[in-house]
């Protein structure tokens, strides 16, 4: 019999690396094009030079999935969950930042930063909410969720009231949380929406923390079905 042929790899099934970053903060711009990189052995001690190899730019319109790790003297942590993004296109305002969520006697109070990309010229925003669907399974795929607008305007902070939250989609594959999604506008029109999970106290529907994912390991996927544009 002839021998199989190796399976090609999905490219949305390889991580790549972004690189190596002190702080808590760090814009992508590309990424190291070779997803083999050997990263098996870090340490603070042991931190390879990613400097001289060759990289590829972020494409315009794209949605990338990203993940972090902390690396101390001891070695590198586990990576966090993976969060996606999508980039804007030119002249579109990018997705807003720095994302605030607080429980309120009236509901959920967002808060959150105008994007850095093009930022000049909006003038509204969109806070969409994770509903519930009859439609679909218990444990719906991320990418089957369906979405509802429950703020439009100027502001950059709103309350999702009580009512709306009652019919909120609570995801159940990490930790139980309740998605919202925000977008900005300008006059070319919506730009990518910033994705959240507002983490959900089971004993009680107070939230113990509100995660914005970021930043370094990128894995490009080439058919961002529900991102918003």
């Amino acid at each position: 019999a002839e021998p199989e042929e190796p399976k090609q790899k999905n490219d949305e099934d390889a991580w790549y690396t972004v690189g190596i970053v002190k702080g808590t903060t760090f814009t992508v711009q590309n990424y190291i094009s070779d997803p083999n990189v050997d990263l098996s052995n870090l340490s603070l001690d042991n931190l390879p030079e990613l400097g001289g190899l060759p990289t590829t730019p972020l494409e315009h319109g794209t949605a990338y999935k990203f993940r972090i790790a902390a690396i101390n003297s001891c070695g590198r942590g586990e990576y966090s969950e993976e969060s996606a993004f999508k980039t804007c296109l030119p002249g579109f305002p990018g997705a807003p930042s720095a994302i605030k969520i607080s429980k309120s006697p009236e509901g959920a109070h967002l808060s959150w930063e105008p994007p850095q990309v093009a930022a000049e010229g909006i003038f509204e925003y969109s806070v969409y909410l994770a509903v519930r669907s009859n439609t679909q399974p218990k444990e719906a795929a991320k990418s089957q969720l369906a979405f509802v607008r429950v703020y439009c305007g100027k502001a950059n902070t709103c309350v999702v009231p009580v009512a709306s939250l009652s019919s909120a989609h609570v995801d159940s594959s990490t930790k139980p949380a309740i998605i919202f999604r925000i977008a900005a506008r300008n006059e070319k029109g919506y730009g990518p929406a910033t994705q959240v999970r507002w983490l959900q106290d089971t004993k009680s529907t107070g939230v113990k923390r509100a995660g914005e994912g970021r930043l370094p390991g990128a894995s490009p996927s080439k058919q961002p079905k529900q991102l918003l544009h």
